[in-house]
């Protein structure tokens, strides 16, 4: 009983220690409420052709919430200027500055 309750806080103890380090690691973003106001809203199959990606890597992306998007009925919308502005956000923070 007692090891089970040692393997019980230490496992606790590593999915806390995860989270922390997620949370971390998630970037703050900001964006403008005007930026939806002109929105254009594409489909998956605008959205494979706008990134120039596969319909499983759309998916890919979407199950680990990587680019946005939400479902009318049954089908993923993605908001196209928000996706670029995450790309590019995401771009920026990969350049090496000396």
């Amino acid at each position: 009983m007692r090891n089970q309750r040692c393997f019980r806080a230490i496992y606790l103890n590593n999915k806390n220690m995860k989270k922390e380090k997620l949370e971390s690691k998630i970037n703050h973003l900001e964006f403008d409420t005007h930026l939806f106001e002109n929105e254009v809203w594409l489909t998956t199959e605008e959205a494979m052709e706008h990134l120039n990606v596969s319909r499983s890597t759309i998916y890919r992306l979407r199950k680990t919430h990587s680019i946005p998007n939400f479902k009318l009925g049954h089908s993923p919308m993605f908001p196209k200027h928000l996706i670029n502005k995450i790309l590019l956000h995401r771009a920026m923070l990969n350049v090496k500055i000396n």
